[in-house]
């Protein structure tokens, strides 16, 4: 009798890890929702693709907007 041994999905996470690290140089957040509208737009999905880009924008405007807000509340 044999026993069955499970082995760690290690290649499969640091194959999705060397995909997605080229975005990561765009940031944490940015990166990925720039990774996500290109991978969809590639697969043939253009409306996530394009909620992925509106989402950026607004990740790009809106987190300033909000910051410079609370600055200027702070003086």
């Amino acid at each position: 009798m044999t026993a069955i041994v499970d082995q760690p999905p290690a290649p499969q996470t640091l194959s999705r890890f060397k995909k997605i690290a080229p975005y990561l140089l765009l940031g944490p957040i940015s990166g990925l929702l720039v990774y996500g509208a290109v991978y969809n737009f590639r697969d043939g999905r253009p409306i996530v693709a394009s909620l992925y880009g509106a989402a950026l924008v607004a990740f790009s405007i809106g987190l300033p907007y909000v910051v410079a807000v609370l600055g200027w509340r702070l003086i």
